[in-house]
This record gives structure tokens, sequence and C-alpha cells, in this order.
């Protein structure tokens, strides 16, 4: 997700953030894993943008659409897709979970606000497509529950 360098008390630290959700955050301090709760966020609006680090390869002209916009989602998925372009903060369900109607998927920032993701069909968590700390676009699939 993002590393940090500090400095406490003439102390110096390196600290990564592998994974952060509502509930607990996956951090890597001096090169030692640790898993923590999180009481309460305070501030979930980033310094800036995330930084979209990979660019999709060109699609040859020859195959390109005439519509710009997602591809389809996986063969026999049904995808929950993203409403406007935003970051992932949190993932709230895995893969084989069993999902309902207005269950909470996931939590995005957009806009520099928070949006939470509800499920839009009942079934199960076949694939998760996102992972917190991802860009995404509009549309995107975000999970498939079929």
């Amino acid at each position: 997700m993002r590393t940090y360098k500090l400095n406490i008390d003439t102390e110096k630290y390196e600290v990564e953030v592998k994974t952060f959700s509502l509930k607990t955050a996956t951090l890597v301090v001096n090169g030692k894993t640790m898993e923590v709760n999180v009481d309460e966020i305070i501030s979930a609006t980033p310094a800036k943008a995330p930084v979209i680090k990979k660019r999709p390869a060109p699609i040859p002209a020859s195959t390109s659409r005439v519509a710009s916009g997602p591809g389809p989602a996986p063969a026999g998925g049904n995808g929950i897709k993203a409403p406007i372009p935003g970051a992932i903060l949190s993932i709230d369900v895995k893969e084989g979970d069993a999902v309902e109607v207005g269950q909470l998927i996931l939590t995005m920032e957009a806009m520099k606000m928070e949006n939470q993701i509800k499920s839009t069909r009942a079934g199960k968590v076949t694939q998760l497509c996102v992972k917190p700390g991802d860009a995404v676009a509009q549309g995107q699939d975000l999970v498939i529950v079929e």
C-alpha cells in the first residue's frame, strides 16, 4: 500500500502499510510484520490522490471497441461495479462468503468522501477483483457475486 520513513525521538522507523480496513491493519515495521486493531479512523482522506502505477497495454487497432468502458464480467460472473472512480479503502467480504442484497461489500473513497458499496444481489462471493489501496475506474468490477 504505502511505505513511510519516520523519525520518532531520534529513532528511525520504516513502516509499510500492507492492509488497512475499518477493523485491522497489517504493518511491517523495520522488517517485522504486525497485526494491529484499528480503534478509530479520524481522517480517511489521503493527502493526495492515489497514483496508478501501471498502464494497460494498448488495444491493437484491429480489435479495438468503438465505445470505451469496462470489458465484460468474467464468464458466468455478476460483477458489482464501481459507481464512480476512486480508491479502495477496505473490503468487508472474502471469497466464499454468502452475501445478501444491501450487505456492505467494501468502502471506497471518491471525491474526498467515503462511499459504502453494498451488494446488489444475493449469492456467493466468487472473486475479489480489487484490494485496499487500488485505484478503480467507473464501471470496473469490484467483486463477483454468483
